[in-house]
């Protein structure tokens, strides 16, 4: 017969932390960063100034002009097609064309609205704002500069 032979125990060992990467080329503990250069407060100043401009609040101003409507619309398509599941069911059953009813013609056209919605979002962003941002981003990178 084989004998049994007991194991020793086994002890949880802590890890040690992790030092940082400064440590592994012997080059000892990072310093203090200490109060952030006077560069960070102008690029900050910047940063606000563009905010505050007509351009920016013109780009604010189209895209909100965008989503808004489209998200109220969609949220009202989606609550809509829910709606008529639940209360209206002998309609929803109805059948369309071989298999499909009402209800799955309803749910194909939820995905076919989020593909035109997406279609449209990035056809208004390129039209109406793509140019605007894009200047506005040189303008503020040369501001820092």
């Amino acid at each position: 017969m084989a004998e049994l032979v007991q194991a020793a125990p086994v002890r949880a060992v802590e890890p040690e932390p992790d030092p940082g990467p400064s440590s592994w080329f012997g080059a000892g503990p990072e310093p203090d960063p200490g109060p952030e250069p006077p560069a960070a407060e102008s690029a900050a100043a910047v940063y606000r100034h563009v905010q505050a401009g007509e351009e920016f609040q013109e780009i604010r101003r189209e895209y909100r002009s965008f989503v808004f409507p489209a998200c109220a619309a969609f949220l009202a398509w989606y609550l809509l097609y829910i709606i008529a599941a639940v209360t209206l069911p002998a309609l929803m059953d109805r059948q369309v064309a071989g298999p499909f009813n009402v209800a799955w013609v309803l749910g194909l056209l939820q995905f076919a609205s989020t593909f035109l919605i997406t279609w449209l979002y990035a056809r208004h962003a390129r039209d109406r704002r793509d140019r605007m941002a894009l200047g506005l981003r040189w303008e503020t990178q040369d501001r820092l500069r």
